[in-house]
């Protein structure tokens, strides 16, 4: 969010005094699930002496609980190796501290070719200084989706499909291997509507380093629930076919045998 003036923090409680400052940089050009993410978190003291005791840099998301409220807590997805985490600072003087870590694979992205899809995942930055209340600085984190989401959903657009948005929800995929609490759900609307056709679909990507399972089903906008949403179909689709196979056989496989079940 840029540069954060702290007010009280050394010491702007006066004509003259000048308060303490902190300005997260994110530094990787651009994030990926399974890639890595770095920041700078610059921090200036003021007119005194500064003494962080504790610098801490997270990955935060927001996500709707299984009762459709967002949550007012974000849902922590990793937490960064800081170079520092103690810090002494004169009057006047800055430190620059750098952090670095992985975006796991279940990682919620941000955007879809460019489409901002609605989700927040934010980079937060928190410090606890000299005994008093922890500093909170919020940076929005831009998590591209890889190349493998741009091959299936464009299989989809192929047939009529085309993302909408995207919202999180708190829980995992039942019956998969999973690191994270939270999935991504897809909404995808098909505005031609033929008779055989589903107004919209949901579609989730768990992935891991190898692909992902694709999970299609009838979209239910009123349930968050994984186990009281229409049932789902599901095709498999590795990193590596990305740009070399047409999922759209997949993708129509899929929504033939949706029809099947609701028939």
């Amino acid at each position: 969010m840029g540069l954060r003036r702290l007010f009280g923090m050394g010491d702007g409680g006066g004509e003259g005094r000048e308060p303490a400052e902190i300005d997260t940089q994110i530094t990787s050009f651009a994030c990926l699930p399974g890639g890595p993410v770095t920041a700078d978190v610059v921090i200036r003291a003021g007119s005194r002496p500064l003494t962080v005791d504790h610098l801490n840099v997270r990955v935060f998301a927001r996500c709707h609980g299984t009762d459709g409220e967002l949550e007012k807590e974000g849902y922590q997805i990793d937490r960064l190796d800081c170079s520092r985490h103690r810090l002494g600072l004169e009057p006047g003087a800055e430190e620059r501290v750098t952090c670095r870590g992985r975006l796991p694979w279940e990682t919620p992205v941000t955007e879809l070719a460019g489409q901002a899809l609605g989700v927040d995942v934010s980079l937060t930055t928190q410090f606890d200084w000299e005994r008093e209340a922890p500093v909170l600085d919020l940076d929005f984190l831009h998590v591209t989706a890889p190349p493998l989401y741009e091959a299936v959903f464009g299989a989809f657009a192929g047939e009529g499909y085309r993302v909408e948005g995207s919202h999180l929800v708190r829980g995992s995929v039942p019956d998969t291997e999973y690191h994270k609490g939270l999935h991504q759900v897809f909404t995808l609307t098909d505005p031609t509507l033929g008779v055989d056709r589903f107004a919209e679909l949901e579609v989730v990507l768990h992935q891991n380093a190898v692909g992902a399972m694709v999970y299609v089903r009838r979209a239910d906008r009123s349930t968050y629930r994984w186990g009281s949403k229409p049932r789902a179909r599901t095709f498999a689709a590795a990193h590596h076919e990305a740009g070399h196979v047409d999922f759209g056989p997949r993708v129509r496989d899929a929504l033939e045998k949706l029809a099947l079940m609701d028939a």
